[in-house]
């Protein structure tokens, strides 16, 4: 089972390169937005991984690169955003 999500990424002692090479070149997500300190973009989750656990995996990937580097990471499930809907049922 895979689940869609945009994810960010917020990062200091990093280069854009590296983030490129970890998120995009080794995990596989689609680069929205890209600098030396930041990461957008969207990408799925599988074979149950966690939010939690893909933190890990992408921050140990990353410090791999930069020892001094911190990590923080926002996850968006995509397939069940809260919404609201009016008007007519056009069903």
């Amino acid at each position: 089972m895979s689940r869609a999500y945009k994810l960010e990424v917020r990062t200091t002692n990093t280069t854009e390169e590296q983030l490129n090479k970890v998120l995009v070149e080794e995990f596989g997500w689609t680069e929205a937005y890209i600098n030396d300190t930041g990461f957008e973009g969207e990408g799925t989750l599988y074979g149950g991984t966690s939010e939690e656990e893909a933190h890990n995996d992408i921050s140990e990937a990353i410090k791999k690169l930069n020892p001094k580097a911190k990590v923080l990471t926002r996850w968006t499930c995509l397939e069940e955003l809260p919404h609201e809907e009016y008007g007519d049922n056009v069903e």
